[in-house]
C-alpha cells in the first residue's frame, strides 16, 4: 500500500470508495464505508469515526487503506486519538504491506496525525512500519531478481539458419536492443497456443507513463498484468513490449522510435512472425507514438491502435495524409479524460478527417484515461483489435 501524503477528506473519500477489494466484501461493510465517506465529505470527523469503528468490529474485514482512513479520521475527532492509534497498530501489525520508506517518512511528517505523536504507541506504529517496509524493499528486490533471471531464461538465441524456428516456452523473454551506449530492452511475450512451423500475428505494444518514467522497468514484474498479454493469449498473437523513459521514449527521441524496428527485426530472426500482420499501438504516451508511426513511418505495419491519446508529437506535425489509405489506425478516447480532454482531441479528428479517412475515432462516455484498467477495460481493446486483426492483411 503507497499510503497518500495528505490525509485530507477529498484523499480519505478516494480512499474508501475506490479501494480495491471494497465492492468484493460484504453489502453491509461497503455500505458502512461509504456513510463514512460522505460523513468525511461533510468533514464530520466525529460522526465518520463512529462508522468506521462500527464496520471495524468486524476485524477480518478491515484492509490496510480501509484502517489508514479510519485512523486519520480519528484523530481529527477530539478524545478519539486512542481509537485512530489502535487502528494505526492494527494496521502495521498487516502482513504483506506493500509501502516504501518515504511512505512512513511521510506518516511521520503528516500534519494531521500530529495529534497522535504524544501517544505511546505512535513510536512503535511507526518502527513496525519501518520494519514491513524494509521487508517489502526484500520482497520486491528477490521477486524482480527471479523475474529477470527467468524472462532471460527464456530468450532464444539467433538461429544460425535464417528461416528457420525453434519451439519456444509460454511466457515472457528479455531482450535487449542497443541504440549507442543505451541497453534498451523489450519483453516478448510468446502465448501457449504459439507453433514455431506456423505464421503468427506480432502485436507491438508502447507502453505509456514515458514522461515521467526515470528508469526502464523490465525489472518490474507487474508489467505482466498489462491486459494487452491476457488478450494477445486468446488471439494467438506475440507480443513486443519495448520499455522507455524520459530520457530514451518515444515522445521526444527519434531514436527510440526508430529502435523499434530494430526490435522488429530481431523478433522476426527468433520466432515465426507473419510480416503481413504486425500491429503497433499503445496507450497514452504509447498512443502517441502510434500516431507517429501511423503517419510518419507506417511502412512494415497493418494496423495501428491509440488509447488514451494525444494526437500531437513533441518531434513535429504528424503527417495525417498518411491516413488517407493503407493501415488503418483505430483511436478510443474516453469523454471524461481528464489528463488529454476529448474536446481537444475530438478537435483534431474534425480538423484532419477528410484527409486521414483511415483513422476511425471511438469513443465512449466514462471510464477516465486509464479506462484500459477498469474492469472493461480489456474487452474495450479486444474490441478495438478486433477491428484492426480482422481486416485482411495486405
Amino acid at each position: 500500500m503507497h499510503m497518500p501524503r495528505v490525509l485530507s477528506a477529498g484523499v480519505l473519500l478516494a480512499l474508501l470508495l475506490f479501494t480495491p477489494g471494497v465492492r468484493a466484501q460484504s453489502v453491509s461493510y461497503a455500505q458502512m464505508l461509504e456513510t463514512a465517506a460522505r460523513q468525511l465529505s461533510q468533514k464530520n470527523y466525529c460522526e465518520a469515526t463512529a462508522t468506521f469503528a462500527q464496520a471495524f468490529a468486524d476485524s477480518t474485514q478491515a484492509g490496510p487503506f480501509d484502517l489508514y482512513a479510519g485512523a486519520g479520521t480519528a484523530a481529527q475527532c477530539p478524545g478519539r486519538q486512542p481509537q485512530a492509534m489502535r487502528w494505526l497498530l492494527l494496521l502495521s501489525r498487516q502482513p504483506h504491506l506493500s509501502i516504501s520508506t518515504r511512505d512512513v517518512d511521510n506518516m511521520a511528517r503528516e500534519e494531521s496525525l500530529r495529534s497522535l505523536h504524544t501517544l505511546p504507541g505512535w513510536p512503535r506504529f511507526l518502527t513496525n512500519m519501518r520494519q514491513a517496509a524494509a521487508r517489502h524493499t526484500t520482497e520486491t528486490q528477490r521477486v524482480a531478481t527471479v523475474w529477470q533471471s527467468t524472462a532471460r531464461g527464456q530468450a532464444l538465441p539467433v538461429p544460425a539458419q535464417q528461416g528457420v524456428f525453434v519451439p519456444a516456452r509460454p511466457g515472457f523473454a528479455l531482450y535487449y536492443a542497443p541504440v549507442d551506449t543505451v541497453q534498451v530492452p523489450y519483453l516478448v511475450y510468446v502465448p501457449a497456443t504459439y507453433q514455431p512451423d506456423r505464421r503468427t500475428d506480432l502485436i507491438v505494444y508502447l507502453h505509456g507513463g514515458v514522461a515521467t518514467t526515470t528508469q526502464f522497468q523490465a525489472a518490474d514484474p507487474g508489467v505482466a498484468q498489462e491486459p494487452i498479454f491476457a488478450i494477445a493469449a486468446t488471439r494467438n498473437a506475440l507480443v513486443l513490449y519495448p520499455f522507455g523513459r524520459q530520457s530514451f521514449g518515444w515522445l521526444e527521441q527519434r531514436a527510440a522510435l526508430d529502435n523499434v524496428h530494430q526490435m522488429i527485426a530481431q523478433v522476426k530472426q527468433r520466432y515465426h512472425v507473419d510480416s503481413r500482420r504486425v500491429y503497433l499501438g499503445g496507450m497514452s504516451n504509447g498512443g502517441t507514438a502510434a500516431f507517429w508511426f501511423a503517419c510518419q513511418s507506417p511502412k512494415g505495419f497493418a494496423g495501428f491502435f491509440a488509447l488514451s491519446a494525444l494526437p500531437v508529437s513533441a518531434l513535429g506535425p504528424l503527417n495525417f495524409r498518411q491516413l488517407r489509405r493503407g493501415s488503418p489506425l483505430y483511436s478510443l478516447h474516453a469523454e471524461d479524460d481528464q489528463l488529454y480532454t476529448y474536446p481537444k482531441v475530438a478537435a483534431i479528428y474534425a480538423q484532419h478527417k477528410a484527409q486521414a479517412r483511415q483513422w476511425h475515432f471511438l469513443s465512449q462516455p466514462t471510464g477516465g484515461h486509464s479506462f484500459l484498467y477498469a474492469p472493461e477495460g480489456p474487452a474495450l481493446l479486444d474490441m478495438v483489435l478486433a477491428q484492426i486483426m480482422q481486416r485482411p492483411a495486405r
